[in-house]
């Protein structure tokens, strides 16, 4: 398996060199970009020097696994507007502050600009909120969407409303394998830290639910399907899965459900009958070929440890804990806007880029293979003339398989025109390699596809 760690730790330092926004994938999905208008917050000396404790725990920094959540997205009013402001809710139903606790979450780039959208639930009255990794950062490489763990709040007492941009919040601790993190809400629209401690509404957790099979679970949030407004859909558990979101280390356990969720609800709560929370919905499956679609979500007994950490956090406007001290966005320059990694100077214009999807899929199943990877070598070299020690000197290219099995190249007119080496791998399936590959006849022309690829798992 020499090769394939090789790329891992190759497609690693890849991720690590850009502050690109990754393409996750929802059921296992769809990435979903918004055109929303975006908040716009004067960072002018108005977010200062936190108090002492105030740091931010990243999470693991471990490779993706079989299934991953994915950024949903819908359009959303301009940000600012502060009028449906939240409070402590009084003598509402148990559902009623289900709902109003519930908050979608703008997720923001390296440059703090709205990518798409996620949903999260406030734990806390004074402004904690549980949601994905996946929602504040790339599961693969443990690191925030942006330096500073930052994303926009939106909220809503009225469900016939779309919420309103409320509240700046940052993430305090986070674990990509579970695919959990925990934010604090650090400041209002402006930018600066609340006056008083938050008084919001906030939902009741059941960290010793022990879910079962056949139970009625209710998903709550903002999946993409549901437009603007809240939406609630109801469902059984249907089973139950055990996998790390990050690909490495332990596995944890996930339930399968049958609610009709997509896209956005990532990170929104999963309910029992007595309104509490008992799992965060974080991914789903479907299949086009055969039919079928199932949702998943993280028992929230698997917060315990992070939601223990996050209660040593101060908060803005509590105690009079200070601001939070922040880096700010990044230029846009600092940023890169493909996944599709590409390394050395080959010399000048290689021309147009053609972004063309293809598959790798198991030679006897069928199904598709997860976190393989497709390489390019510079046109100088043949697989022959890898040190797998050295690999990246050797690559032109190279493209990491989703949840769905597909990859995406960007390939220029030099690489179009050239006889290159190819190559296919995956962990537990043999190589596949191939020297002196015209790339113009490895895919459909017509359907601007590569023909799918079958590798053959390792005996």
């Amino acid at each position: 398996m020499k090769p394939f760690r090789a790329l891992l730790l190759l497609m690693t330092v890849f991720m690590l060199m850009s502050c690109s926004i990754p393409g996750v994938k929802v059921t296992m999905g769809d990435d979903a970009t918004t055109d929303k208008p975006k908040p716009t917050i004067d960072n002018s000396a108005v977010i200062t020097k936190p108090a002492a404790g105030d740091t931010t725990t990243q999470g693991g920094t471990t490779q993706g696994g079989n299934d991953t959540g994915g950024i949903g997205g819908q359009k959303k009013p301009a940000g600012g507007n502060t009028t449906d402001k939240p409070s402590a809710t009084q003598g509402a139903t148990t559902l009623e502050k289900v709902m109003a606790a519930t908050v979608q979450i703008g997720v923001l780039d390296a440059t703090w600009q709205e990518v798409g959208t996620c949903t999260g639930s406030i734990i806390d009255p004074r402004g904690l909120i549980i949601t994905n990794f996946h929602c504040i950062g790339d599961n693969e490489t443990g690191q925030y969407h942006n330096a500073d763990g930052i994303d926009n709040i939106y909220m809503t007492l009225n469900p016939r409303n779309p919420p309103k941009f409320q509240f700046i919040a940052q993430t305090v601790d986070a674990d990509a394998g579970k695919d959990i993190a925990v934010l604090r809400i650090i400041a209002t629209t402006n930018g600066e830290p609340p006056a008083d401690c938050l008084k919001l509404p906030s939902i009741t957790l059941n960290m010793d639910s022990k879910v079962e099979i056949g139970q009625k679970v209710t998903s709550v949030g903002y999946p993409g399907v549901g437009g603007d407004t809240l939406t609630i859909a109801n469902g059984q558990v249907v089973g139950f899965d055990e996998y790390s979101m990050s690909g490495q280390g332990r596995t944890y356990e996930s339930i399968k459900y049958d609610a009709s969720d997509s896209a956005g609800i990532s990170g929104g709560p999963i309910i029992n009958e007595q309104f509490e929370q008992v799992a965060i919905a974080h991914a789903g499956r479907s299949d086009a070929e055969k039919g079928g679609k199932l949702s998943l979500a993280r028992p929230i007994g698997l917060a315990q440890e992070l939601i223990n950490s996050a209660d040593l956090v101060r908060i803005p406007g509590c105690n009079g804990a200070a601001a939070a001290q922040l880096i700010g966005p990044a230029t846009p320059a600092d940023t890169a806007t493909n996944d599709t990694q590409t390394t050395g100077d080959n010399g000048g214009d290689t021309g147009a880029t053609y972004d063309i999807a293809g598959r790798l899929l198991d030679s006897v199943s069928g199904e598709p293979i997860v976190n393989g990877y497709v390489v390019i070598l510079k046109p100088e070299y043949n697989w022959s003339d890898v040190d797998y020690n050295n690999i990246e000197q050797y690559v032109w290219v190279t493209a990491k398989t989703d949840a769905n099995g597909e990859y995406t190249l960007s390939v220029t007119d030099e690489m179009a025109n050239s006889l290159v080496s190819y190559g296919l791998f995956a962990e537990r399936y043999d190589p596949w390699t191939s020297d002196e590959v015209n790339l113009l006849k490895v895919y459909d022309k017509e359907t601007n596809r590569w023909t799918d690829i079958y590798m053959d798992a390792s005996k």
